[in-house]
């Protein structure tokens, strides 16, 4: 009677706590959905990332990638994500005109060879003598 009692309120418990996730998981996508506003940078459950255009009753217009544009519901976002990073255009350093004597502009074009590093010989593997015939 003891043991039965037990679980009885074991499984009670367990019950107990999946409902209130639940609930609790329901009011955070609720309040997530509520704060989708344009220009918030979105992920989908499908996995596309993109950008909000315009928002509707149940639909939005997010743009993936420029002149790219998405209609879905808004139960498909999973999250809000925070902007991505544009990458830096890298900057290339400008050539520098510097006058070389022509003695100086031969010896740096003639040895392109030797610009690069030699490759360390490997020893002669010695192989084994020949076994005498019998």
């Amino acid at each position: 009677m003891n043991q039965d009692l037990f679980l009885v309120i074991a499984l009670g418990f367990i019950i107990f706590m999946m409902f209130f996730n639940g609930r609790k998981r329901k009011k955070a996508q609720a309040e997530m959905q509520s704060g989708i506003k344009v220009g918030a940078h979105v992920l989908l459950h499908s996995g596309i990332l993109g950008d909000i255009v315009s928002v509707d009753e149940k639909q939005l217009i997010i743009e993936t990638t420029p002149g790219v544009k998405l209609t879905v519901l808004k139960g498909a976002v999973r999250s809000i994500e925070a902007a991505p990073k544009k990458p830096v255009a890298a900057k290339a350093p400008a050539a520098k005109a510097v006058a070389k004597p022509a003695s100086a502009a031969k010896a740096v074009a003639a040895p392109k060879a030797a610009a690069k590093p030699a490759a360390a010989k490997k020893p002669a593997v010695k192989k084994p003598a020949a076994k005498p015939a019998k």
